[in-house]
């Protein structure tokens, strides 16, 4: 499924084309692993892609741009995975394999979320997208808990879910963004500590 966010970027035609705009993206990435956002430069991925800022510009115009192509780029990777074909497990497990997912994808890539989440802030219309795949997310976590449990969920056991991811995914999203403690996303008693907020909001009879 496409990621639901268009860029008029250049369609490159030729292989090699291909190639220096994949190696500009995966430089773009790899920088926000470890760099906020702000700090970084155009000139930054160009060096670490070894390809030239007017290279860059050719293929994206802008850093503004360059972000929108990551998000369409998460947007798409997040609806593969909603995708995937998973075998059927326990309810527990199933808890268990969503939020480490979800909790590593995002403290991997912060600074890209990071950012996503910024962006909204001074655009809420962007998180549009995000808000969709949040829901495609949702009912595919709801399928799997059902499967586990041998029954869908009822009307009520899926608003408590719901309403556990919102203070999970909110619990993480602060943390990112403003930081303020006690505890902090790297901490090792920071996802436990989130896993069982989630346990006790969802309230499910497993």
């Amino acid at each position: 499924m496409a990621a639901p966010l268009n860029l008029d970027i250049p369609q490159p035609q030729q292989s090699r084309s291909m190639r220096t705009q994949q190696v500009l993206i995966d430089a773009g990435r790899a920088i926000l692993r470890d760099t906020p956002w702000e700090a970084v430069s155009i000139a930054m991925i160009a060096q670490k892609a070894e390809r030239s800022v007017g290279v860059f510009y050719q293929r994206f115009g802008s850093k503004e741009d360059f972000l929108t192509v990551l998000i369409n780029l998460w947007l798409a990777e997040g609806y593969a995975r909603v995708e995937e074909e998973r075998e059927p497990s326990s309810p527990l497990a199933v808890i268990e394999r969503n939020l480490n997912a979800l909790y590593e994808r995002i403290r991997t890539n912060r600074y890209f979320w990071r950012a996503a989440l910024q962006r909204a802030m001074d655009d809420p219309a962007s998180w549009e997208p995000f808000r969709q795949l949040g829901t495609a997310i949702r009912q595919k976590f709801a399928d799997e808990l059902g499967a586990g449990l041998g029954r869908p969920l009822d009307a009520a056991e899926r608003h408590r879910l719901d309403l556990a991811s919102q203070v999970f995914n909110s619990v993480i999203n602060n943390a990112l963004l403003n930081d303020p403690g006690p505890l902090r996303i790297d901490q090792p008693e920071f996802l436990p500590t989130i896993k069982q907020i989630f346990l006790t909001v969802a309230a499910l009879d497993l």
